[in-house]
């Protein structure tokens, strides 16, 4: 299987150019009222045009006061409708497949964009990082109006020229506050046992199919682990991805730092966890694959396990023709972001390109 093979999703039916997916990768360069930033446009328009046969945006929050990054977009309603525009078109005009991640961050909202004393999230319960507060939990009218939240902003995604949306279950925000026993203390029908916490990320993945119908993407990502106690564990992604693939989803996307690093919860294991996640969805949904991919070797392996996808994160920052010149059989691929703003790889402001590696420990960035 070749990374420039097309790709036929099993839902939607549209064609992927190629298995290579830029993945989703928060700029913080919005403005504040939720709009996106011209540098924005230009970082995904530019990536695109590298060859990335599908591009996925930035999170993009469904609700205001799910809003977790300071100067992150929005498509919580229909003022935000020419600012997605702006995004799909400019995908689409290279031949890519545009899908925007929507996102809901709950307790792990900056308290700078807060407009309640706290943040709201399955329960009281705060997350152990430093920097966050304790959230409250939301009522189950809360619950149900932040499922019709998410079905509301596919549909925006729609009409705005989107191919498809990537539901953010993922990274500890909102839907993965409700699965995880650490963060969803409930005892009504929203928590409690696994079944119950399981009940919003699939009512949820069915409400937006429903909303949006069978032509159009949609995706899901997950991450396999937590590092709680009580924390996900993989036993219960199992039965979560089980319950997802029945949900007539395109694709699940998992979330690594590390692709090919084992569990988090047990140093001790070694085993990939995607081939064990593929081997439960048993051909029902594809698997996309992320983790620290850069070279052509890594981004192979994922194929060579049964993904039928690969997405490319931190090396899009600076290389964003890494599809075009591997297709080409070129070897001049950028290892770092380059030191000299002589070689334009964006519109954002250079201090804020820099923080987007910063932020997530990426060191990556030439000398003079």
């Amino acid at each position: 299987m070749s990374l420039f093979e097309p790709y036929t999703l099993p839902v939607s039916g549209v064609t992927l150019p190629n298995r290579l997916v830029l993945a989703p990768m928060t700029t913080y360069s919005g403005t504040p009222e939720g709009q996106i930033s011209p540098g924005e446009v230009a970082l995904l328009q530019r990536r695109a045009a590298g060859g990335f046969g599908t591009v996925i945006t930035a999170a993009c929050y469904v609700d205001r006061d799910g809003q977790a990054f300071v100067n992150q977009w929005g498509c919580d309603n229909d003022d935000k409708l020419d600012s997605l525009r702006k995004a799909a078109s400019v995908i689409k005009a290279e031949g890519a497949i545009a899908i925007l991640q929507i996102h809901d961050g709950g307790r792990m909202a900056d308290p700078k964009v807060l407009r309640e004393p706290a943040p709201r999230s399955a329960s009281a319960v705060a997350a152990e990082r430093q920097g966050y507060l304790e959230p409250r939990a939301m009522t189950a009218a809360e619950v149900e109006k932040s499922i019709a939240d998410f079905a509301a902003a596919a549909k925006r995604a729609a009409v705005a020229g989107f191919d498809g949306v990537e539901i953010h279950g993922a990274n500890t925000y909102l839907i993965q506050q409700f699965f995880s026993p650490h963060s969803n203390r409930r005892d009504d029908e929203w928590g409690g046992d696994l079944e119950r916490r399981l009940r919003y990320p699939i009512t949820l993945a069915k409400a937006v199919r429903a909303a949006v119908g069978d032509n159009f993407i949609v995706g899901y990502r997950f991450s396999p682990e937590e590092i709680e106690n009580p924390g996900i564990t993989f036993d219960d992604t199992l039965v979560l991805v089980d319950r997802l693939a029945d949900c007539r989803l395109d694709y699940l996307h998992i979330s690594l730092g590390n692709y090919a690093a084992g569990s988090m919860r047990d140093p001790q294991s070694t085993q990939r966890l995607s081939p064990l996640v593929i081997e439960k969805l048993a051909g029902r949904v594809p698997l996309m694959a992320v983790g620290g991919i850069e070279t052509v070797e890594q981004a192979e392996l994922p194929l060579q396990d049964g993904a039928e996808l690969v997405a490319l994160g931190r090396v899009a920052l600076w290389e964003p023709d890494w599809p075009n010149k591997v297709k080409a059989g070129r070897t001049d691929l950028r290892q770092a972001l380059p030191a000299k703003d002589g070689d334009i790889i964006c519109t954002l402001p250079r201090p804020l390109y820099e923080s987007i590696i910063q932020r997530a420990g990426w060191v990556k960035i030439a000398a003079e």
